[in-house]
């Protein structure tokens, strides 16, 4: 054998096939090692189809010796790598150092024969056949061949019968299947009948047995059973256009290759080769050039369509619904086409749809937030998964600082008249509760709450919680309140003034008998006391008796305009008798305003203050009155204020007939709350303790009547 430049090219390919196969076996990464072996197997094949073709067309005549190595080196290659393919598929495994230089060392041993001459001597092309003359040892090339190829079939057959997963099973049916067609009948053919008979027999079948078992195998494998996942990705990145392109060029040269040619040989006298290189650069010069137009017209026909449909594709998922595609073809993308309008007026009509009830939620939920019920979802565990502003302004903290907590730290340790452990108890028994409860925010201002808790399923959580729904009732309970007490004071009104008339009359008797027996008879100390002591009762009672009907009857205001420092002024004045018995101070800090008001109304309003204050100051005690007007709101404000200490309800102080007094109507404050409430204004406790009492009273400065 004669060293050429073919024997360079394809000694050099067999070398670096081995170079790649090992960097791949001993390669640390086992990640994807069946993918990269099976493009090494891909590349083989076609460089086993292109030695072929090429040694076909341009050796038509004298030796092709470089022919048969290069296929026998292709052939031990493509099998060497199947081999390591069969031993990590499906799951990459590790093969022990001994087994695999077992495989690797003969193999090179072999390939270094074959391109020294050892095993393949001699091959020439006559006028019949191909003649072939092997050496000595070329059966042990046959029966590593063999060794191999039974091998790869007793591993798949074993993972066949210790496969449990029926898709893995039928992936490992189908490797078979390929490696027996693949690389069987390319043995009869290509190996074991020339050295039998001395001769190529079927020469092509070789090749077209490769080319026809690795395009069944390969799509059998991808179409259907998905064996290549990285590689069907990076070639489904290519675009419609690249693929046929692609396959065009591919497939054109080896289908003249290996079809036109050897039609070409079989029924056209080839006189010399040049006529069959002539043939053969025409034929690919047109195959090429025909598949090319071919290409571009298919891409125009199926690409470009889709590409419209792409785009519009696109025009959809940016929102602009409802947007055509002007295809009218009858084939398979004009209705696709019509697929897609129909499916962009549907995403057009439902968008309307979901849009007019987003906007029916969207006004649900600012219903929901801005309504006077309190809303607070929990989950199993009672803590605070979502809540509405009505109930952050309830805890008056901010929303972050209530998301996540227990419910039961947030609110209901300061529950008054229940205990949350028992409202947990009930809820996770029955899945809901319902009661009222009296709660003190932060400020420990009591709450009346009605609560209902009902067991709800959470989508947005994927799991259970409970639903906290409460109705701040406080201010209805208020007004209840007043209500039941306005319906008991107009009771007491009218039986009070029932009987102040009827005590009123025989007391005024009593009263003249008892000045008449006083001034008629001559009494001594004793009887003059005890006629003293008639007379003062007599006087209590018709006091009683006074207020009693001030109490009962309707309150009628005769408004004018006075100026409020120089009422207290002369209120003060009237008291100071009583203030100098005391040592004690009115001081008088009212602002110089005049207001709009019954000036003889609020002047007993203030005696009746002030009477109570120097009862309850010391010795050289202060009473304080003074004011501060808000001209925005219309609003005057009054503070009456003493030094002595007190413990007064401010619930009970303003009900008729309670004092704290040793003696007294306990009608006072009552009165006092009922002109203040007629002047539509309010009076209440402000502070008592052991230090101060301060009342506050609002009143209107201009009032809306008619002066």
């Amino acid at each position: 054998m004669y060293f050429n430049i073919y024997q360079a090219i394809f000694s050099f390919i067999t070398f670096l096939g081995a170079i790649g196969l090992s960097l791949i076996i001993y390669s640390r990464s086992k990640e994807n090692i069946t993918n990269r072996l099976f493009i090494l197997l891909l590349l083989l094949v076609a460089g086993y189809i292109m030695s072929h073709s090429i040694h076909f067309v341009f050796r038509r005549v004298g030796s092709v010796t470089i022919l048969d190595i290069s296929c026998h080196s292709f052939f031990l290659m493509i099998l060497l790598t199947l081999t390591f393919f069969t031993w990590n598929y499906p799951t990459p495994k590790k093969m022990g150092l001994i087994k695999s230089l077992s495989i690797l060392i003969p193999s090179i041993l072999l390939l270094v024969w074959l391109w020294t001459g050892t095993l393949v001597q001699d091959s020439h092309i006559h006028v019949a056949k191909y003649e072939a003359h092997y050496g000595t040892y070329y059966p042990v090339f046959l029966i590593w061949y063999l060794f191999l190829l039974f091998l790869n079939i007793y591993w798949i057959a074993v993972k066949i019968k210790g496969q449990k997963d029926p898709i893995l099973k039928n992936k490992s049916v189908i490797f078979i299947i390929g490696l027996i067609i693949t690389n069987f009948l390319s043995f009869i053919f290509g190996l074991a009948l020339p050295w039998i008979l001395g001769f190529y027999f079927l020469v092509e079948i070789s090749p077209l047995t490769f080319l026809i078992g690795m395009v069944i195998f390969t799509a059998v494998a991808v179409g259907k059973y998905n064996m290549f996942p990285t590689a069907i990705e990076k070639v489904s990145k290519l675009s419609i256009n690249k693929k046929v392109l692609l396959s065009a060029l591919i497939f054109v040269p080896i289908i003249i290759l290996l079809v036109e040619i050897p039609i070409i040989t079989m029924f056209i006298t080839i006189n010399h080769n040049y006529e069959l290189i002539e043939i053969f650069l025409i034929s690919i010069f047109g195959g090429i050039l025909v598949s090319i137009s071919m290409s571009f017209i298919i891409m125009k026909v199926i690409s470009n369509p889709l590409t419209l449909l792409k785009n519009r594709a696109k025009d959809i998922g940016d929102g602009n619904y409802g947007i055509k595609v002007p295809i009218r073809s009858n084939d398979e993308i004009g209705e696709l086409a019509q697929a897609f309008n129909s499916m962009s007026l549907k995403l057009q009509n439902n968008y309307n749809e979901i849009k007019l009830k987003q906007g029916r939620i969207t006004l649900l939920l600012n219903a929901i937030d801005n309504s006077s019920v309190s809303i607070a979802i929990v989950d199993e565990d009672f803590n605070i998964l979502e809540i509405n502003e009505t109930y952050r302004r309830l805890i008056e903290k901010e929303k972050n600082d209530i998301l996540g907590k227990s419910i039961e730290d947030i609110q209901f340790k300061n529950i008054v008249n229940k205990k949350f452990s028992d409202i947990k108890e009930t809820v996770t028994s029955e899945n809901s509760y319902k009661d009222e409860i009296e709660w003190n925010n932060s400020k420990n201002i009591k709450h009346n709450l009605l609560l209902s808790i009902t067991h709800v399923s959470i989508l947005k959580y994927k799991s259970n919680g409970y639903l906290f729904v409460q109705i701040d009732i406080t201010e209805k309970k208020k007004l209840e309140e007043q209500l039941l007490k306005s319906e008991k004071l107009a009771d007491l009104g009218e039986m009070a003034a029932v009987l102040a008339h009827e005590i009123k009359t025989p007391l005024t008797s009593i009263k003249m008998n008892a000045d008449i027996l006083k001034e008629g008879l001559e009494l001594n100390d004793e009887d003059k006391v005890s006629f003293s002591i008639i007379q003062k009762e007599i006087n209590r009672l018709n006091n009683l008796v006074k207020d009693v009907l001030s109490f009962s009857r309707q309150m009628e205001l005769e408004y004018s305009r006075f100026n409020l420092k120089e009422t207290v002024e002369n209120i003060r004045m009237q008291v100071y008798n009583k203030l100098n018995s005391k040592k004690a101070q009115l001081i008088n800090n009212c602002k110089s305003i005049t207001i709009e008001a019954d000036e003889e109304k609020l002047t007993q309003v203030f005696l009746n203050f002030i009477d109570n204050s120097i009862d309850n100051i010391n010795p050289n005690g202060k009473i304080i009155i003074d004011t501060k007007k808000n001209i925005k709101e219309n609003i005057l404000s009054i503070f009456i204020t003493d030094d002595g200490g007190s413990n007064l309800n401010e619930d009970k102080i303003f009900e008729p007939f309670f004092t704290t007094k040793a003696s007294g109507t306990g009608l006072g404050l009552s009165i006092s709350q009922k002109i203040i409430q007629s002047h539509n204004g309010i009076i209440k406790l402000v502070n008592s303790n052991e230090k101060e009492t301060k009342f506050r009273i609002d009143i209107p400065i201009k009032s809306n009547k008619i002066i």
